[in-house]
């Protein structure tokens, strides 16, 4: 205990003299929460008490002449020592931001702390507790989620004290952290969707090896599903999910992980598929024999590590490896010798160590954060069975290769067969062709006959493509008369003084009239406006679009309907009569016929006049098309 109040004194001597960015007040450490911030990490900002006996009660722990007993926390893991001990954990926090909206969580994660306790501070002064821990039912949490939350109701300019009561199952590192409620929900959905990507190929590759297993029904193929479903036992163990989703009103079978009962049944699924691989490989039944030894001898530690004399976990894993190490070694050997290299094996092997070790080792720092030194085991595993899977494949290539050679074997006595066979029916095929030679003869003569059939077929082909192109000409000949028929029929119908009912049967829309238009003004050739460039492509409504500028160009541009304000099949009537000697409407009539304002047929008209003085009152019948062109702009 001497070395405790040692300790104690060193962490109140630091924490005096010690300026960070969270304030200090009589009461301990303040985490403020400025405007620019959306989360904070306090995984070393809050204050702790040690309550080696367990026997403080929230009220005593939050009166007042209590506050000068917590200690400022220096470290994640807060102590390295007291595992059996109660720590208490004072947050307070002083909301400084300005927005009402922002909502706050606490969130610790770490899935296996034990069980942890939250306390809400109330109006009446009270504090209501929220207990959760992986010994305890998931829907026990306020908020379901796979790790701690808790919500704070912290409004602006507010200052509140939050206590946990931590149990702890060992020495870990703990992490802290401040969120609004959309951070927590970024930072919750990109955790999901990474964890939903890792557990998806996981079941692809497991699927695919049960596949394997129903057509081939090799027992290799069930010993990998077995080490697969065990890693992602082990995973869902690891990052709360399968608490979560799975067995979260069974507790206890957290206690497994905790255990390591997930890390023998890696190891033991490991040893059958290693022994299986190699075996198909070598054929050799002292692999087997060793591995069958080795999974025994794993067994009996493990029973000996939970019921009876519990070896320090260095000893114990380095053990284990040992134990592991053996079985490989020698079948790696044995890979060697019958000039078998697998790499992908190898490296997978490499791989389960490293998660062995990692497992056992729950102390080891590689990275600052404890979220990265915690998921660090997820891509290895991830290696791990990628690696195998590979190795799999390059042992179906290696049986592959042996078939073919089977299959050359094979094929090698075959051909001897034939020849032998050769030799018998050459005998049989000189009595024979003395009988054949007479259907031979007659085989010519119909070969002959085929020939001068086959010649007059081809004639009679030739006489087909030449008909068939007279027919075509034929067909394009009444095309072109039909589509000249139209026109005459339209020059025609332009001719005669038509009402406007059947002056809408040759222009009966919009896109009719611009059509016709785009044809007359383009008529002669294409000039961009821009650029004089003669390349074009079609654009919307008959424009042209320039291949050079990309200029477009519509057709009502530069002539009498540009920037026409009432329907272009009107105007064109319009137009139409205007250059008719034989209809003369007025414009009461016009604007009933076309269902026009009078003010709006006297404007076109009156256009159309200025039209035909920059014409020189040219009026010939055919001269409204040219009319159309105009631009009085």
């Amino acid at each position: 205990m001497t070395v405790f109040y040692q300790f104690n004194f060193f962490l109140i001597i630091s924490v005096l003299f010690t300026s960070s960015a969270f304030g200090q007040t009589n009461h301990g450490t303040v985490v403020e929460l400025p405007d620019s911030v959306s989360q904070i990490n306090v995984s070393t900002n809050f204050d702790f008490f040690l309550d080696t006996a367990s026997i403080y009660t929230i009220d005593e722990i939050s009166h007042e002449t209590f506050q000068n007993r917590f200690q400022r926390a220096t470290d994640p893991h807060v102590l390295f020592d007291f595992l059996d001990s109660q720590i208490w954990i004072r947050f307070t926090i002083h909301n400084k931001q300005s927005i009402h909206n922002h909502s706050w969580y606490l969130e610790s994660w770490g899935f296996d702390i034990k069980k942890v306790t939250f306390y809400f501070p109330t109006p009446e002064g009270k504090f209501e507790p929220s207990t959760a821990g992986f010994e305890r039912p998931f829907e026990e949490r306020n908020i379901k989620h796979k790790n701690f939350n808790y919500f704070l109701d912290l409004r602006p300019w507010e200052t509140k004290t939050y206590y946990l009561k931590v149990t702890r199952s060992y020495n870990q590192e703990f992490s802290f952290h401040l969120r609004t409620n959309e951070r927590f929900l970024a930072h919750s959905l990109n955790e999901y969707l990474l964890l939903g990507i890792y557990y998806g190929v996981l079941i692809i590759i497991l699927f695919f090896n049960l596949y394997l297993f129903f057509k081939l029904r090799d027992t290799l193929y069930i010993y990998f599903p077995c080490l697969i479903l065990a890693c992602i036992w082990f995973s869902l163990g690891r990052d709360g999910l399968g608490f979560q989703y799975l067995w979260p009103n069974s507790p206890w079978v957290n206690k497994l992980h905790n255990e390591n009962f997930i890390e023998l049944t890696i190891i033991l699924s490991t040893l059958l598929f290693s022994d299986r691989f190699i075996r198909k490989y070598t054929k050799l039944n002292s692999i087997s024999h060793l591995t069958y030894w080795t999974i025994s001898l794993k067994v009996v530690l493990y029973i000996n590590q939970i019921f009876f004399y519990e070896l320090n976990y260095i000893v114990y894993l380095t053990v284990t490896i040992i134990i592991l190490f053996i079985p490989f070694s020698l079948g790696l050997h044995s890979l060697m010798k019958a000039k078998v290299f697998s790499w992908s094996y190898t490296f997978a092997y490499a791989c389960l160590f490293l998660v062995i070790i990692y497992s056992y080792s729950k102390t080891i720092q590689i990275f600052d954060s404890p979220i990265l030194n915690w998921y660090i085991v997820y891509p290895v595993i991830f290696l791990e069975m990628v690696l195998f899977s590979f190795s799999i494949f390059n042992q179906i290539k290696f049986l592959q290769d042996e078939y073919i050679a089977a299959n050359l074997e094979k094929t090698q006595v075959l051909e001897i067969n034939n020849q032998l066979t050769k030799k018998l029916n050459s005998k049989l095929k000189r009595k024979v062709r003395a009988r054949t030679e007479k259907i031979e003869r007659i085989a010519v003569d119909l070969e002959q006959k085929n020939k001068e059939l086959q010649t007059a077929n081809l004639k009679l082909e030739e006489l087909n493509a030449q008909i068939f192109q007279m027919n075509q000409s034929l067909e394009e000949n009444n095309q072109k008369l039909k589509m000249n028929v139209v026109e005459v029929t339209k020059d025609l119908a332009l001719m005669k003084g038509l009402a406007f009912t059947d002056f809408k049967k040759v222009f009966p829309d919009k896109e009719t009239c611009l059509h016709f238009l785009s044809e007359l003004k383009w008529k002669e050739k294409y000039n961009c406006k821009k650029c004089d460039y003669n390349k074009y492509k079609e654009g919307p409504n008959y424009g042209r679009r320039c291949k050079n500028c990309n200029y477009y160009e519509s057709p009502t541009v530069d002539t009498l309907f540009h920037k026409l304000k009432f329907p272009i099949e009107k105007a064109f009537y319009i137009l139409y009569l205007s250059n008719r000697k034989d209809v003369d409407l007025t414009l009461n009539e016009l604007s009933k016929i076309l269902e026009l304002r009078r003010e709006t047929c006297w404007s076109f008209r009156n256009k159309l006049s200025q039209a035909m003085e920059k014409m020189e009152n040219n009026k010939e019948l055919y001269g409204w098309e040219t009319l159309a062109l105009v631009n009085l702009e």
